[in-house]
């Protein structure tokens, strides 16, 4: 516990020592430990000492997440299996980029970007192919002859140069020694842009009322298991961290306390819907009844709703 958490504050300390605003989750399980931004760029980091520790569940919405809000999702992490992630290294979980605390200073810090990626078998890099194809023409070689200097099939020289297949990094070291040319392309984990499955289908009755009653307002609504919220929600650049509860409890309380500071980060709204409750505000994310929303006509009367709820708070809190 105590590797991990001086492992997030580090994380947390690069990210802010380079201008990002961060909101950080204390929640067990969850999906993201540290939401930060900067500018245009928007990063949900989950953070594990160990990344093989990170399941497909939270990978997947992590994913969800970074898709919605056109963001990019991020694992930074001291090991994998029995071996330290090593700085300049991009690794992978479940489809999302893992990097060592040392490769988001390099990144953030000394803008420089990995360009070695791990997968089974060793390290392979991406090269640019239509500079490879033009200097394999420039130097007079046939796709042959490169194939035999380099040890590999002629598919192999095909493809690497469309850009369809990654090159072993020893392959690539003896490429550019050959060109004498940078052939290697770094990879921008900042803009990292993933595949998502947005249609999941709620967990319990409350869920799937609450979540109809928010498309029939004409909200999209896409549900994250591993999150201090149930749900992201939008319409047109309007976005709610919606999160649904059956009662107020100190869970309650404090998920809504952490909505409160995620949403600053994302620039969204946050409510929390519950079966019974009065109409209060937490942080700034108001508490409504299930009831209150069943009278909502409309997407455009729910946000005004939440603004209002927020307003009159502010106004109690300065009178």
């Amino acid at each position: 516990m105590m590797e991990r958490e001086r492992l997030i504050r580090t994380v947390e300390a690069i990210l802010k020592s380079t201008g990002y605003k961060t909101a950080r989750l204390e929640l067990r399980g969850s999906c993201f430990e540290i939401v930060a931004s900067r500018l245009f760029l928007l990063l949900f980091i989950k953070v594990a000492a160990n990344i093989d520790t990170v399941t497909e569940e939270q990978a997947e919405d992590l994913k969800r997440l970074a898709a919605f809000f056109k963001a990019s999702p991020l694992i930074v992490g001291l090991r994998t299996k029995n071996a330290d992630l090593e700085e300049g290294v991009v690794y992978e979980r479940f489809g999302v980029y893992a990097i060592s605390p040392e490769t988001l200073y390099d990144i953030l810090v000394e803008n420089e970007f990995p360009a070695i990626f791990a997968e089974r078998g060793g390290f392979y890099v991406r090269i640019n192919g239509a500079l490879l194809k033009q200097l394999r023409e420039k130097h007079g070689y046939s796709v042959n002859e490169l194939a035999q200097m380099l040890g590999v099939s002629r598919k192999s020289i095909l493809n690497y140069e469309k850009g369809e297949q990654a090159v072993s990094l020893d392959v690539a070291i003896r490429l550019e020694e050959l060109f004498d040319e940078p052939l290697v392309e770094p990879l921008d984990v900042l803009n990292s842009r993933v595949e998502a499955k947005l249609d999941i289908v709620p967990e319990t009755p409350l869920e799937r009322e609450v979540f109809e009653r928010l498309k029939n307002l004409g909200l999209g609504v896409v549900k994250v298991k591993r999150a201090p919220f149930n749900a992201v929600s939008k319409e047109d650049e309007f976005k709610i961290l919606t999160g649904i509860d059956e009662k107020k409890t100190r869970s309650t309380v404090k998920r809504a306390e952490m909505v409160t500071e995620v949403s600053k980060i994302v620039n969204s709204d946050g409510v929390f819907i519950l079966q019974k409750t009065r109409t209060e505000v937490v942080g700034e994310v108001p508490l409504i009844p299930k009831k209150s929303l069943e009278e909502v006509k409309d997407a455009d009367e729910l946000i005004e709703l939440i603004e209002d709820l927020k307003k009159e708070i502010k106004r109690k809190l300065f009178s």
